[in-house]
């Protein structure tokens, strides 16, 4: 509800305000949003089908494992997700689909490690379950704007936890009231799966914020930052870290134009914004921008032209008009 009052769960400005997984900002720091992004859905459909797989598969794995066991499975399984997302990913992503999908797999662990004790209807079991996760893991693949990757940390992170904290029964013969099953698994043994399951987790975030740091999207963020701060040299050089390691960075290629114009060097200026064009043409910002540097470098003849490509991706844009007054003033200079 907070999130639709400040404009919605599908805005993009709402969800990062709430703590959507964005790599840049968590290589800048922010590393509490892989565990935010855990509780944000994008849309109520997201929201609700989640809500239905968690009181489904949530129910049966408190019932297996124990209501502690199951809070510690979701919430490790979740960030393990998040993680993957950060790790291997781009865009931004929010939701709770990497710990349910954790859910998944300390189901599926649970019933092939007991598959002989449960029989036909655990094999059953086993197969349904696998069915699903095959079922949801082709559409994630298959469909825009689903992140694969925080379904397949969850899962193989569940999986791991969920083989690790699984009950190891046993019939006890002896026991006072009579023969009874027991779980041979000790606290101890618990603890230290999941102990070892969180400092894995706390290296392989080291280790992924050592890579993202480097990474073109957060030298770009940067070099924005820098730019914005007015500190010119230091945003050239990360810009040009970032397109070194990226040359299709059309963020990268365009920001390295507009520091390279602040700093009065046209000629490299143009040589940044024709490869952000080469990438994406239909950029109106870097047609008016190669525009001007091309009037700085009195190619008046190429100036127009970049002004009248402007002018047509953007017909009603208020800059239309000083983009006609411009061709109008470097018309009359050519004649």
């Amino acid at each position: 509800m907070a999130m639709t009052a400040a404009g919605g769960s599908t805005n993009t400005e709402v969800l990062i305000r709430f703590g959507a997984k964005v790599n840049v900002l968590i290589a800048e720091g922010q590393v509490w949003r892989l565990f935010t992004a855990m509780f944000l859905h994008i849309g109520v459909m997201h929201l609700a089908f989640n809500s239905y797989a968690l009181f489904i598969e949530g129910i049966e794995v408190e019932r297996l494992y124990g209501r502690q066991l199951f809070l510690v499975i979701y919430i490790l399984a979740g960030l393990w997700g998040s993680l993957f997302s950060f790790a291997l990913g781009r865009g931004i992503s929010a939701g709770a689909s990497g710990a349910i999908f954790g859910l998944f797999g300390a189901l599926i662990a649970y019933f092939v490690r007991h598959r002989e004790v449960f029989g036909t209807l655990g094999r059953q079991r086993l197969l349904s379950l696998l069915g699903v996760v095959g079922l949801n893991l082709f559409l994630g693949f298959s469909t825009p704007g689903i992140d694969n990757l925080a379904h397949l940390g969850g899962l193989v992170s569940g999986a791991a936890l969920g083989w690790g904290l699984a009950p190891d029964y046993a019939a006890d013969w002896n026991a006072p009231t009579g023969p009874r099953v027991v779980d041979r698994r000790s606290p101890l043994a618990r603890s230290g799966v999941i102990a070892l399951a969180v400092l894995l987790l706390l290296a392989a975030t080291q280790a992924a914020l050592t890579q993202q740091r480097q990474s073109p999207a957060t030298l770009v963020y940067q070099g924005q930052q820098a730019l914005q701060a007015g500190d010119l040299p230091t945003a050239e050089s990360f810009l040009r870290q970032a397109v070194a390691r990226d040359p299709t960075s059309v963020d990268g290629q365009f920001y390295l134009g507009v520091v390279l114009s602040q700093q009065e060097r046209p000629a490299e200026a143009i040589e940044a914004y024709t490869a952000a064009l080469r990438l994406r043409s239909d950029l109106p910002e870097a047609r008016w921008n190669l525009a001007l540097a091309y009037v700085a470098l009195e190619r008046y003849t190429d100036a127009i032209a970049e002004f009248e490509t402007f002018i047509a991706l953007n017909p009603a844009s208020p800059d239309a008009d000083r983009a006609r007054t411009f061709i109008a003033r470097l018309q009359a200079a050519l004649q």
